[in-house]
Parts: C-alpha cells; structure tokens; sequence
C-alpha cells in the first residue's frame, strides 16, 4: 500500500480491509482487474508479452486523483473508465502507443480528448510503451462515478452485492457498434458519390432547357447553386426567380415530363447538398 493508503487504513481499520490490489503485473499472461474494487491513490500496471486491464466500471472511488504507474513492452496496458472521468496522460511510446497518440516516438501530455473535460475524479496515467500500448478506454455504458466517503465506501461493500461485471460484453458491443457506423457512414458516402456522379453526368449531356428545369428543381428543394455548374462549360446554367414557374420560356411541369429521366435525379438533392463544394473542386 502507499504511504498515504496506510494512514487511511490505520485510521479506518474496516477500509484497510476492503482496499484493492495495488500492483498488477502481466507477464505471458493477464492480470485484470474487473468488477467492484477500491482503487488505492497509486496503483501500478505492467505488462511483459502479456496484458493487464484495470476497469474502472464499478470502481467505488475514495480518492479525487488517482495515479496509474503503467509500462508496457511487447504487451498493453488498458484502462476502462466511466463516462465522467477525466484521464490525464503523461509518457513515452518507442514504437508503439501511449494514451491518445503512438508512432515511432510519441510523448503523449494532457487530457485524453475521449474522457470527460470536467469532472472530479481524475485518474493519471503515467509511463512508458515500447514496442506496445498504454492506453484508456470509456465504457459509455457504464454508471457514473462518485467519489465517496470511507464509510460510504464500507457500507457499499457490506451491504450492497456486487453485480457481476459487464464490461467485456459492454466495450463489445461498443466496438462492433463503432465499426458499423463507420461502414454505414461509409456505404453513405459511397452512394452519394454515385449519386452525384450520376447527376454531373445527365446535366452534361441533357439539353440546355432541361439542364435548366434540373437546376430550378433542385434549387426549390435548396440544393447548394456552387454544385449546379455545366461540367463542359464550367459556369452556371441559367435559371429565373425561384418564383417564376417558367424556366426559359419551358413551363417547369412540361418540362419535367418531357425530361423526366433527368429531373428524376433531382430527387435525391437534399442528400447532395453536402456534396456541392467536394463535386465543384
């Protein structure tokens, strides 16, 4: 125990007795620490070819600022916290990856931009990786957590029953969630590429009437004018008021049925509009 965990157990034998591991060192193997525990006001991680996660999900936090002396080489050290925690990093990566940032060198410093910005716990973590990771994690299913009194901490202990942890099947359920909204976000992307590529297309080879009567279609449902240039020519297609219901002299319901395969495109300009000022350079 630290110096400091010492005097509080001294003072509180009861907590001397319920105050977690302190020292976590993971070699060829894991050394975790999942579930309800007491965190000390410096705990060490180290892992060797091996891991070691320390989750701080059902932590019952008794101090505001907790230091996590964490080295890791040719393994990973990982800390799972709470949504409003703040996590402060302070080290070196060799070849590897220390709080929000790796590379061939990196010296991460300051707060992780991924945990909370105010909150009045705080966990630091300080270190070294080569060849490996130190990093954190936010389980955003996870309940807040409170900074508690010794004897709230006790009376937890003793008479509330730990709930088993969940966090494995949590921080999965988060990581496969992430992944598919990247996918998603990334089909989107692919479809409106299409989209747009579709449209540039049938505006270069529709007539100069139709061309017109697409441009006043997709200014009505406020398409972005930048994205409505002639390809071949490179200037705007000319269009009246948008309270005109005639475009050059083409009244805009024949002309949607006469150049129906363009302005049917249309359609899809509110979906395009983002994609105006990428499609103009």
């Amino acid at each position: 125990m630290s110096t400091s965990a010492l005097l509080d157990s001294a003072r509180s034998p009861t907590l001397g007795l319920v105050m977690s591991n302190s020292s976590f060192f993971g070699f060829l193997r894991g050394a975790d620490q999942y579930g309800r525990w007491v965190p000390q006001q410096v705990v060490s991680a180290k892992a060797i070819a091996g891991g070691s996660t320390l989750d701080f999900s059902q932590a019952l936090f008794v101090y505001p600022v907790i230091t996590v002396h964490a080295h890791a080489f040719w393994g990973g050290v990982t800390l799972v916290v709470p949504p409003n925690v703040r996590v402060e990093q302070d080290g070196r990566a060799l070849l590897g990856g220390f709080g929000a940032g790796g590379g061939v060198y990196h010296r991460g410093h300051g707060a992780m931009p991924t945990t909370a910005s105010n909150s009045e716990i705080t966990i630091k973590i300080e270190g070294t990786a080569v060849m490996g990771a130190v990093t954190a994690a936010v389980n955003r299913k996870a309940s807040p957590a409170q900074l508690l009194s010794w004897q709230e901490a006790i009376r937890i202990i003793q008479e509330d029953p730990a709930p088993a942890s969940t966090t494995r099947e949590d921080m999965k359920q988060q990581i496969i969630g992430e992944a598919l909204s990247k996918l998603s976000a990334r089909e989107d992307m692919r479809q409106q590429i299409i989209i747009s590529a579709t449209l540039s297309q049938r505006l270069a080879s529709a007539p100069p009437a139709a061309a017109a009567a697409i441009q006043h279609v997709l200014l009505q449902q406020g398409a972005n004018a930048t994205f409505l240039q002639n390809p071949q020519q490179g200037v705007l297609v000319s269009a009246p008021e948008l309270g005109h219901p005639v475009v050059e002299g083409v009244p805009v319901e024949a002309a949607n049925e006469l150049f129906f395969p363009y302005v049917a495109v249309a359609g899809h300009a509110r979906s395009l509009m983002s994609m105006g000022a990428t499609m103009n350079d």
